[in-house]
């Protein structure tokens, strides 16, 4: 057999299990539709036989195996779409991110993303994700390097402004936010998430205005003063 004719027949039997993949994740989503989740799983397997990485599979059962509890099966098949070539890989991993903090699963989330802006720097997506699981576990200052990343990568992109914002916000960086929110709801004035953000900031500044104008707080203020210049005297004796 010629080497033509054997790269033709494996052309062939990659169309095939392709086709048989795609028929199968087909079948999948009506089983879905009609409240046969049971056979909408064995639908999903059954793609993954004929094409272990046929993403659009993977993603569904990974999320699958994370709603049924499972979350070691869901984890491996999530974390395996990292590994793919797929001409939409990257909006099919941000999918599966979005699911995980959608999920409230932002360890593993964060995982994903750390491995997707590993594999592709420039993309602002990632670090966005990155920001967001971040965030919600408490990692306030790789959710402030991530969030920057992704807006200086796409300073145009308003989600990535706000949530930039929103991440200043948490860290206690009032002012900044404060700019950084007015910026986000001036790119797109009908963003609510935008403008309730701002709204929190300018309260909570608000709050801190008032709370250090109060008198006994002004006064114990120069009191405070005046004892460090006291010391500072000293000292300079």
């Amino acid at each position: 057999m010629s080497k033509k004719k054997s790269r033709k027949r494996k052309r062939s039997a990659f169309s095939a299990g392709e086709f048989a993949a795609e028929a199968a994740y087909a079948d999948s989503i009506f089983r879905e539709a009609i409240g046969d989740m049971q056979g909408s799983m064995e639908a999903l397997r059954r793609a993954l036989e004929f094409k272990p990485d046929y993403a659009p599979a993977v993603l569904s059962l990974g999320s699958v195996e994370y709603q049924l509890g499972h979350r070691a099966e869901g984890r491996k098949l999530l974390l395996s779409l990292l590994s793919m070539q797929q001409s939409d890989w990257m909006e099919i991993v941000d999918k599966a991110g979005t699911f995980l903090i959608h999920s409230k699963r932002y360890a593993d989330g964060l995982e994903l993303y750390r491995a997707a802006a590993e594999r592709c720097p420039d993309v602002g997506v990632f670090h966005q994700g990155i920001g967001c699981c971040a965030d919600h576990l408490g990692c306030h200052e790789e959710a402030l390097e991530a969030s920057r990343r992704a807006v200086e990568l796409e300073p145009d992109n308003q989600r990535f402004v706000n949530d930039l914002g929103w991440t200043l916000y948490l860290s206690g960086s009032l002012q900044e936010a404060r700019a950084m929110l007015e910026r986000a709801v001036a790119m797109d004035p009908t963003d609510e998430l935008a403008r309730e953000n701002l709204r929190f900031c300018d309260a909570k500044l608000a709050r801190r205005l008032r709370k250090s104008t109060r008198p006994g707080v002004a006064s114990a203020q120069r009191k405070g003063t005046s004892v460090a210049r006291a010391s500072a005297r000293t000292d300079a004796r």
